[in-house]
C-alpha cells in the first residue's frame, strides 16, 4: 500500500512538472559552396593558387525550455563540417578562428576535412512584468540602424560575413525594464559595461548609450523615423580614450525607402575618424568591432532589392569609400523552393585602386541551399 502511494506521488509530481515545462526546438541542414578566383600577382606575392574552391555543411539545432510563466533557458548549437582549399591550407589561420573557448570543439582535424561545434547561445531567463534577465551567451543586438552598428558593443555584424544568419553572441548578463514606449537596459561582462536608455518622441525612436568599453568610455545617441514615406536612422558613438590610443567617432546615416511595386531601396554612410592602414588580404577575415565597422575612413552603401515573383527575389549591394579606392559589389538571387528550402545564388566582387587603376582583386561565386525543419 505504500509502495502504491509513493508510485502514485512520483506520477503526481512528474505530471505537474510536466505540466510547467515545455520543450521547443528546430533546426535547419544548409550546404555551402563558393569558388574563389583571386588576382593572379596577388596569388603569387601570397604564394597561393589564384583558384580554389570551399565546401560547407552546416546543421544548426535550436532549443528552448521553458517552465512556468517566469523562467526560460535556451540553447543553440552550430555544426560544420569543412573541405576544400581554405581548410587543407589553413587559409588567413582559418583553423585558429574556429576554436575561441572552452565552448568551441573541433572533433576531426585531418588534411582534407574538418567538423566544428560551437555552442554560440546558451543563456537563462526570468522575465515577469516589465523586468527581463538574461545571464549566459546570447545576442545583446543595440544598434538601430540597418547596417554598421557603432552600439553594437557586444556583438558587432561583419556585414561580408553574410552566411552566418544568427550572428555571433556574447557571455553576459542583461537587465531590460520597460516601461510604455521607453525602456532601460544594462548589459555587463568583464570587459564591457554598458546602459542603453530608449524612447519615443514626435513620431521618433531615440536611444542613449553610456559606456565602459574596453579601455574606453563611449557616449552614443542614435534615432529611427521617417521622412515623409522614406526611413530615417543615425547612430553615433565617441569613444573617450583612457590609454595613449586617441578618441574615436563612429557615425553612420541611413535612408531607405518601399515602392508599391515591391521594389526596396537602402543607402547608407559610415564615418570614423581613425583609421588603420588597409590590408586587402584581411577583407574577409576583417576583425570587426563597434569602433570599426569597416576599414575606412568613409564608407557608403547601396542595396536594392526585388521580389519578381512571391517565391523569387533579386537584390545587390555596393559598397565603395569616399576616393573609390575599394569598391565591392553584391548580387544575389533567392528562391523559395518549398516551404522548407531555401536556395541562395550570388557573388562578391572586390576591386581596389592600385597605381590609379581599379583592379579586380578577388570574385567569390556561392551557392547556398537551405533546408528547414
Amino acid at each position: 500500500m505504500k509502495d502504491l502511494r509513493k508510485i502514485i506521488l512520483f506520477f503526481s509530481i512528474l505530471s505537474s512538472l510536466q505540466a510547467q515545462t515545455s520543450l521547443e526546438h528546430d533546426y535547419y541542414v544548409s550546404n555551402f559552396n563558393s569558388f574563389n578566383f583571386l588576382n593572379s600577382e596577388l596569388a603569387s606575392i601570397a604564394q597561393i593558387y589564384d583558384t580554389w574552391n570551399d565546401q560547407q555543411l552546416h546543421f544548426r539545432w535550436n532549443g528552448h525550455l521553458y517552465h512556468g510563466k517566469n523562467l526560460s533557458l535556451h540553447g543553440s548549437i552550430r555544426n560544420r563540417l569543412f573541405a576544400g582549399f581554405t581548410w587543407q591550407e589553413n587559409l588567413n589561420n582559418f583553423k585558429e578562428q574556429l576554436d575561441i573557448d572552452f565552448l568551441d570543439l573541433t572533433s576531426i582535424d585531418t588534411k582534407n576535412l574538418g567538423i566544428h561545434h560551437q555552442i554560440d547561445r546558451l543563456f537563462g531567463t526570468w522575465e515577469k512584468g516589465k523586468v527581463n534577465i538574461r545571464v549566459g551567451r546570447q545576442r545583446i543586438n543595440w544598434g538601430i540602424q540597418n547596417y554598421w552598428n557603432s552600439h553594437d558593443l557586444f556583438n558587432q555584424i561583419n556585414f561580408l560575413n553574410f552566411d552566418y544568419i544568427e550572428n555571433p553572441g556574447t557571455d553576459a548578463i542583461r537587465i531590460q525594464y520597460y516601461q510604455g514606449n521607453n525602456s532601460f537596459e544594462i548589459a555587463l561582462n568583464s570587459k564591457i559595461q554598458a546602459g542603453l536608455y530608449m524612447f519615443n518622441l514626435y513620431k521618433y525612436d531615440f536611444q542613449i548609450l553610456l559606456a565602459k568599453y574596453y579601455e574606453d568610455y563611449s557616449l552614443g545617441f542614435g534615432w529611427a523615423g521617417q521622412i515623409k514615406n522614406a526611413g530615417f536612422k543615425g547612430e553615433f558613438n565617441y569613444f573617450m580614450a583612457t590609454e595613449e590610443t586617441e578618441n574615436t567617432l563612429v557615425g553612420s546615416l541611413s535612408f531607405d525607402y518601399s515602392f508599391k511595386n515591391g521594389i526596396y531601396l537602402s543607402t547608407g554612410c559610415l564615418y570614423r575618424n581613425q583609421v588603420e592602414e588597409f590590408n586587402p588580404f584581411s577583407l574577409y577575415s576583417l576583425d570587426v568591432s563597434a569602433k570599426s565597422p569597416m576599414p575606412f575612413q568613409y564608407n557608403f552603401l547601396y542595396q536594392i532589392m526585388y521580389p519578381v515573383h512571391p517565391l523569387v527575389q533579386i537584390g545587390g549591394a555596393l559598397i565603395h569609400d569616399a576616393e573609390l579606392d575599394f569598391v565591392f559589389l553584391n548580387p544575389q538571387l533567392s528562391i523559395s523552393i518549398s516551404e522548407e528550402l531555401d536556395l541562395m545564388l550570388g557573388s562578391q566582387m572586390t576591386f581596389l585602386k592600385i597605381l590609379d587603376q581599379l583592379e579586380d582583386i578577388n570574385q567569390i561565386a556561392f551557392t547556398r541551399i537551405q533546408w528547414n525543419l
